[in-house]
């Protein structure tokens, strides 16, 4: 008898996963429910499809639209389930948000698969995972009508073995601001607050649906990228002219970079210079579904001008003056002229021979590879041996930011 009583009153407290309407059969098809939706589509045809206050919906009761979708996300303050006070305003960076609840049956399903979701996207420097653990409707807040028979996430997650950041939404205000209709429901944001992405039970969409969903979202990330940093990619080059659109002296901000290299990424990062650092940005290819962004070049600055001091690349896909690509162009493959100008510098590691375009005021400068047994003295390298130094590096040194390379 105990046990019928348990049993039916833990199926009372896993029902209504729709927030208030009833619940819908677990075992349902998923269809376009359950994959990433970028933009609401208009209502389908389909005598299996319902509207409810604007909402789309498939034939059992998961939501086709979002609301809140191409929107800002909400801001709002609430208590993390270690106890932890937790800001919204923290979340300026590519981030999953995971809303679910112990008390809806379709979230223990999809539980575990979250829990394999966080996993996977702690191995991404670009991406966040965080949850919120939000009631079913205002009027169901009490821990019995939340967590049922485990009293807390907590207890939900000893036993199951998960463990993933929990926000706790204790009185469904959070809930109500992001329109969540169906839980879980899972949100992409982007580091502007932007949702971006919207999408329901993973434990439902057949295949891998982990991995399909990273890969979903890589794609939308790629697509967001591509309209921030618009633009068609220009030819990767760099010479004596200059690199792409930056051709002379320019400010080293943010937005001259997006205007000097349209169509990439740009990403703020620190270089070092002996024990200490310095600021300098890294442009590089947008992702695409896949494929992670390629370096391109880097850009270093010159902090008495406020101004950009060269243009570095090691991309072998960058094109020199003279057709010329790392990896491939040889110190042979210079002019005479050219190579007459060129230097040896020995370092702790390896040495290189620097071939700058100008010895008193250089705009361009390549450097050679010059390893293996070589002892670092120009004079006792072989002729054979400085011709088949291979290029290692281009840089471009913008007018007024000339220095000696």
């Amino acid at each position: 008898m105990i046990r019928m009583l348990a049993t039916g009153a833990l199926a009372f407290v896993l029902a209504g996963c729709s927030g208030d309407r009833p619940a819908a059969p677990v075992e349902a098809p998923h269809g376009a429910a359950a994959s990433i939706i970028t933009t609401n589509p208009p209502p389908p045809a389909s005598p299996d499809a319902a509207t409810d206050a604007g909402i789309v919906h498939d034939s059992h009761d998961r939501p086709l639209d979002y609301a809140l979708l191409g929107q800002k996300f909400p801001q709002f303050t609430a208590t993390m389930s270690d106890g932890q006070p937790f800001d919204s305003d923290v979340l300026n960076r590519w981030m999953v948000i995971q809303v679910w609840g112990v008390w809806c049956g379709d979230s223990q399903n999809d539980a575990p698969y979250a829990a394999a979701l966080a996993t996977a996207i702690e191995q991404d420097p670009d991406l966040y995972f965080l949850s919120i653990h939000v009631p079913q409707n205002a009027d169901m807040t009490s821990d019995k009508d939340l967590y049922g028979e485990y009293g807390s996430v907590e207890a939900f997650f000893a036993e199951k073995g998960f463990s993933y950041p929990t926000v706790i939404d204790s009185d469904a205000s959070v809930r109500e601001a992001l329109k969540i209709t169906w839980t879980p429901s899972y949100i992409l944001i982007s580091p502007d607050g932007v949702i971006r992405g919207f999408r329901t039970d993973l434990s439902v969409a057949g295949g891998e649906p982990v991995k399909d969903f990273l890969k979903e979202a890589a794609r939308v990330k790629g697509e967001v990228r591509k309209a921030e940093f618009g633009g068609t990619p220009l030819p990767a080059t760099i010479g004596p002219q200059g690199a792409m659109r930056l051709t002379g002296e320019t400010r080293f901000t943010l937005a001259a970079m997006k205007a000097a290299f349209p169509g990439h990424e740009i990403l703020s990062d620190r270089a070092m210079a002996g024990e200490q650092s310095y600021p300098v940005f890294l442009v590089q290819t947008i992702a695409e579904e896949g494929q992670p962004g390629r370096l391109v070049y880097v850009i270093e600055p010159d902090w008495t001008l406020g101004t950009v001091a060269s243009v570095v690349t090691r991309n072998p896909a960058v094109t020199g003056p003279d057709g010329g690509t790392v990896g491939k162009m040889k110190l042979k493959d210079l002019t005479g002229e050219a190579r007459a100008k060129c230097r040896l510098e020995s370092g702790p590691i390896d040495s290189l021979f620097i071939c700058p375009d100008n010895t008193e005021t250089p705009r361009f400068v390549r450097a050679f590879g010059a390893g293996g047994d070589f002892d670092g003295t120009l004079d006792n390298a072989s002729p054979e041996y400085r011709e088949e130094a291979v290029l290692l590096e281009m840089k471009f040194i913008p007018p007024r930011a000339a220095k000696n390379p």
